[in-house]
């Protein structure tokens, strides 16, 4: 075969992957569990930014980045390829954005909110990095609320089409319930603490049920506007978990493990993505065992 021929074809087929990938965008959220314990778990962190690397996502939002500065989210952020990037505060919890290509800052968000709200824009897409209260269903729902009106003041009506919010919503989805169900040992442990928080702080006591009971209401309302649950359509229930890994589970029974998973971790897209969505897991499995309490979720959309 002639070698002219034979380099043309592989430039050509070289050329074709690339505009495949130019095609796609491959959004991430992952809470990462304290900042690697406030900074001080090096290992985690370099087997963290390790991994990244390898998933070479093109946005990705954080949250418990505890203990970083804008400029360590910067300098980590580059070394999983991502230029740019936006901390929204530096004490407590603070959420995170990093992306490949330049970002927008819109809102930095933090009164009314257990943890605040980022919002930013990068390839034409509106991004809200979110955590919120793991505490109090009731402090959840008014965070709910408040999340909602922005979205419909400032988006929605705005006539902004394309927009997802990525976090950790603490939070059950009313299309989990099945799967809820056959993890009675994560509800016995939330009874418990709850329990535990009522005997101690009494009526001041933040609670997590409602009526002794997992409360969908949060999901709900974010489900209603519409948003997108863009995972839920393609992963089975066995493969629903974002919480928690076996670095929390390791002391306990494999039958409680077994029965203690949920699913907390969201990625949320508008409308427009309903169509466009590629891939969706939750990443539950391999190398991210070792990396966080929360697995990752992560999304590939058709540009």
């Amino acid at each position: 075969m002639n070698k002219n021929f034979i380099f043309l074809l592989i430039a050509f087929s070289f050329n074709i992957h690339v505009i495949a990938q130019t095609d796609q965008i491959k959004v991430m959220s992952y809470n990462i569990w304290n900042g690697f314990e406030w900074g001080k778990d090096k290992d985690r962190e370099a087997a963290m930014v390790k991994w990244l690397q390898e998933q070479d996502a093109d946005v990705i939002g954080f949250q418990e980045l505890n203990d970083f500065t804008p400029e360590k989210l910067q300098t980590l952020a580059s070394q999983w390829g991502h230029p740019y990037s936006i901390l929204l505060k530096e004490d407590g919890y603070p959420i995170g954005i990093t992306s490949k290509t330049p970002l927008v800052l819109k809102t930095k968000m933090i009164g009314g909110m257990w943890h605040g709200m980022l919002h930013a824009q990068t390839l034409g897409i509106d991004f809200l990095v979110v955590h919120l209260s793991p505490q109090d269903w009731q402090f959840r729902r008014r965070e709910a609320e408040l999340l909602s009106e922005y979205i419909e003041n400032v988006l929605i009506k705005t006539g902004q089409e394309k927009y997802m919010i990525l976090g950790d919503f603490n939070a059950h989805s009313p299309f989990d319930i099945n799967f809820d169900k056959s993890n009675p040992t994560e509800l016995r442990l939330a009874q418990k603490a709850d329990s535990i928080r009522l005997a101690e702080k009494g009526a001041e006591a933040f609670i997590n049920l409602r009526n002794n009971k997992i409360d969908y209401s949060v999901m709900s309302k974010f489900f209603s506007m519409p948003l997108i649950d863009v995972v839920k359509p393609k992963v089975a229930n066995s493969n629903l978990k974002s919480f928690p890994t076996p670095l929390v589970t390791g002391d306990m029974a494999p039958s409680e493990i077994a029965t203690f998973q949920k699913r907390i971790d969201y990625i949320l897209a508008s409308p427009y993505f309903e169509d466009s969505v590629i891939h969706a897991e939750i990443i539950n499995y391999g190398e991210t065992e070792k990396l966080s309490d929360h697995f990752p979720v992560v999304a590939i959309f058709r540009k």
